[in-house]
């Protein structure tokens, strides 16, 4: 059920605060030079960056996978593969629509600092093995919304993604202590995931069961979570 406690609100004001504070010695300006940010992906590290969409700054990661987007697919398209594993904060995951092209999740979120988790509706749209675009439709956050996005390179046996992101939690906390934030939870999500996807593309581990159809329509015999469907 969607739900917009102002009472929880006015508690996470206060959580993210603190939570975005705790990453400011971390966070530096780095001049941003395409060749400079390719060598370090290829040494393994991620790049993040702001980026302008229109009148809105959004934070985005990139990270190189050592695996070709048919094998980075089943597992950046799959929520499971993210609840409490990928993201670790990511408590709960329910499908509410399940379509190859489309999905809406209700995720609920631990925030820690004792604080009760918040839970928010997320509407996902699916380009395969291509890119993800996503948008908060319901629940606790303001807005919340951005896009993966997966780029073939060394001919198609590596793959670039790129994981962008707005959050506006629709509290008094300023934008740049937010992206603050944002900048130090990217790349611990991104490298998650390199090591998830290396760990099904070297054959150490499976894939995790359930997922969801947009999920299975890179080939793999995924199988799709079938309850609450529309």
């Amino acid at each position: 059920m969607l739900f917009d406690h102002r009472g929880l609100v006015q508690r996470v004001c206060a959580a993210l605060l603190v939570f975005c504070m705790s990453f400011l010695p971390a966070v530096s300006e780095v001049k941003h030079d395409r060749a400079i940010e390719d060598t370090r992906l290829l040494k393994g590290e991620v790049v993040v960056r702001d980026e302008n969409v229109g009148q809105t700054r959004f934070v985005a990661a990139r990270i190189l996978i050592d695996a070709p987007p048919s094998e980075v697919w089943p597992v950046l398209s799959n929520p499971f593969e993210f609840q409490g594993r990928i993201s670790p904060r990511m408590k709960a995951v329910e499908v509410l629509t399940d379509r190859e092209d489309m999905s809406v999740l209700q995720v609920s979120v631990d925030i820690g600092f004792f604080l009760p988790s918040i839970s928010y509706a997320v509407e996902s749209r699916y380009q395969p093995q291509e890119r993800i675009s996503f948008k908060r439709v319901g629940g606790t956050l303001k807005d919340f919304r951005g896009y993966w996005e997966m780029l073939p390179k060394s001919e198609g046996n590596k793959t670039e993604v790129v994981y962008s992101m707005y959050v506006d939690p629709g509290i008094p906390v300023p934008q740049w202590l937010v992206r603050a934030g944002v900048r130090e939870e990217l790349p611990r999500t991104l490298m998650a995931m390199r090591e998830r996807v290396m760990e099904v593309h070297s054959g150490r581990k499976a894939l995790v069961v359930p997922s969801i159809m947009a999920a299975a329509s890179s080939g793999h015999a995924v199988a799709a979570h079938s309850s609450n469907r529309s």
